[in-house]
């Protein structure tokens, strides 16, 4: 049964926990006690599962590909009407025995074996007597993945492809954002003051266009020209101020990042924690300006923020690229935090990185090449590392509706019928080799393994990478159809049959792909959800989480 909750519970009738009750009285009040145990047990399980994971959007979202056969094709069919695919294949046979004149196998080896594999499904099947295999599967597709099929079986791939590498696909995305901001901030008349706030704070001070400061220069510092702004707010009597930089670290209008700190204060700003953030956007659209109110709550619990931007597809024309981007964004912050804020003495957090979909992968990537690095520069966890040789060492990793195994991702894509429109196929490559190079678990996999013909270099690369991989919370609403929650489900699991010590789950009811960012931006529970475990995760403590994993 769907747990919703204690009153729930109680309402199942005895029979469903206790079996048959016997005539004697004994056996009644040895029944009453099953019962009163059993409920006991299941009132204290919805306490920590309150968010009910089985519902018919999550189950057809569970059982997409690649766990079931692709729609329309005959293993599928045999889920959903044994008895029709049984006749379909039956027919199959029969026109290619009349065809080859009972030969099965005259028509070359690919005949040969098409028609034993339909012979054997038929003989396996002989007795389910109309029975389906698995009565979860849906039987027909949802409206917008049939839209989506259907545009992707009719437009002409040539028209697909040019799209997606010529830029269209990204137009054509950040421009439907653009058209939703004005209905946004009608109905979201608070948080489009806030967004106007961050967005067009007091100019004081900002390069010159002729100044460019020295592009060639920009090339080769980590950080380039910068843009600054400043604005005070004035709220129920206490003074709150939030100053904005833009830091350019590299040639391209894309190299950029917004940096937000709670104060204007020109010296060391003592801040609670530091946020690097990194948005998605199916690698290829988006700019950081779309998720300015991402700071909004963090700067008003005194963190410091930076939005990430980075160059999407096709101007990066590989994975790699953009994850080498984010590398020269979360450096050029750390230069720039060096100079403004310190650690604050109490209750500090500690620094965070957190992406959401496309982000959340590249992201993912970025840190586990960042411990692969460590690594090769001779980390050893049992010495205590100063913060000159590790400076601003991420404390926290939050993906949101992320990404994690880009191979099965793109099998979701094809039943969808976006495969070929969507930037992941060239953007992390066109084999399934590259889509496991291009995967963050297959990866950090590949680093736990080490060298293999070197026993002492493997026991101490093993804690190595224990020590480094910072606390990883993964969140997901269980309703996404863009990305389906199983990817957090299988990447969780990943990582911790690795040993690595905190890998929680957060999954949300009635949560969509879009929905989990936009809690943070216009509240919801995802924002709560997180920050309460950010506090029970601070910096230096052991883990304190409650939240457990919810599959």
């Amino acid at each position: 049964p769907n747990l919703r909750g204690r009153q729930g519970v109680k309402s199942l009738p005895a029979k469903n926990l206790a079996g048959t009750q016997s005539k004697t009285e004994q056996t009644k009040k040895s029944t009453e006690k099953v019962h009163t145990r059993a409920l006991a047990a299941l009132a204290a399980l919805t306490d920590v599962m309150d968010q009910p994971l089985l519902t018919p959007a999550s189950v057809a979202l569970s059982l997409s590909p690649p766990r079931t056969p692709p729609y329309d094709s005959p293993v599928r069919k045999l889920y959903n009407d044994p008895t029709a695919a049984r006749r379909h294949l039956a027919g199959i046979l029969q026109a290619r025995d009349d065809l080859n004149g009972g030969d099965a196998s005259s028509d070359g080896g690919g005949g040969y074996q098409s028609h034993a594999i339909a012979s054997r499904i038929l003989q396996l099947t002989s007795d389910l007597k109309g029975l389906p295999l698995h009565p979860h599967i849906p039987s027909s597709l949802s409206l917008p993945v049939q839209l989506t099929r259907f545009l992707g079986a009719t437009l002409p791939l040539e028209w697909q492809h040019s799209s997606r590498d010529g830029g269209s696909f990204r137009s054509i995305a950040d421009n439907m954002v653009k058209l939703s901001c004005p209905m946004l901030g009608l109905s979201h008349v608070r948080q489009a003051l806030e967004f106007a706030s961050l967005t067009y704070g007091q100019e004081i001070g900002r390069c010159k266009p002729e100044q460019q400061c020295a592009e060639r220069e920009c090339r080769s510092k980590s950080v380039g020209h910068e843009e600054q702004y400043r604005h005070t707010n004035t709220n129920e009597g206490q003074r709150k101020s939030w100053s904005r930089k833009r830091i350019h670290y590299g040639a391209h209008p894309m190299q950029n990042v917004d940096l937000f700190l709670p104060s204007n204060s020109q010296s060391k700003l003592p801040v609670r924690g530091t946020l690097f953030f990194v948005h998605g956007g199916a690698w290829g659209s988006g700019h950081p300006w779309m998720y300015r109110l991402v700071a909004s709550p963090f700067l008003k619990q005194n963190f410091a923020v930076v939005i990430a931007g980075y160059r999407t597809y096709p101007d990066a024309p590989t994975i790699d690229h953009q994850v080498a981007d984010v590398r020269m964004a979360w450096d050029a912050s750390h230069e720039a935090w060096d100079d403004l804020i310190t650690e604050c003495d109490d209750f500090f957090i500690g620094n965070i990185i957190m992406g959401h979909s496309s982000g959340a992968h590249v992201s993912l990537l970025m840190l586990i090449d960042w411990i692969g690095e460590r690594i090769a520069r001779g980390h050893n966890p049992l010495n205590a590392a100063s913060p000159e040789d590790e400076p601003w060492r991420p404390d926290h990793y939050v993906g949101l509706s992320g990404v994690y195994d880009i191979g099965k991702h793109f099998d979701f894509e094809a039943g969808r019928g976006v495969e070929e429109i969507s930037p992941l196929k060239p953007i992390c490559g066109y084999t399934r080799q590259s889509f496991d190079d291009a995967s963050p678990v297959k990866r950090l996999m590949a680093l736990m393994r080490g060298i293999p013909d070197d026993v002492e270099q493997n026991l101490k690369r093993i804690p190595t990478i224990r020590d480094l991989m910072p606390k990883t919370l993964l969140v997901h609403g269980i309703d996404d159809s863009t990305v389906p929650f199983t990817s957090t489900t299988d990447c969780a699991r990943s990582i911790r049959s690795l040993g690595i010590k905190v890998c929680d789950e957060l999954y949300l009811t009635g949560t969509g792909h879009q929905d989990v960012i936009m809690h943070f931006m216009l509240g919801g529970p995802a924002r709560s959800l997180v920050f309460d475990w950010l506090d029970d995760n601070r910096k230096g403590e052991s883990s304190g989480s409650v939240l457990l994993s919810r599959l």
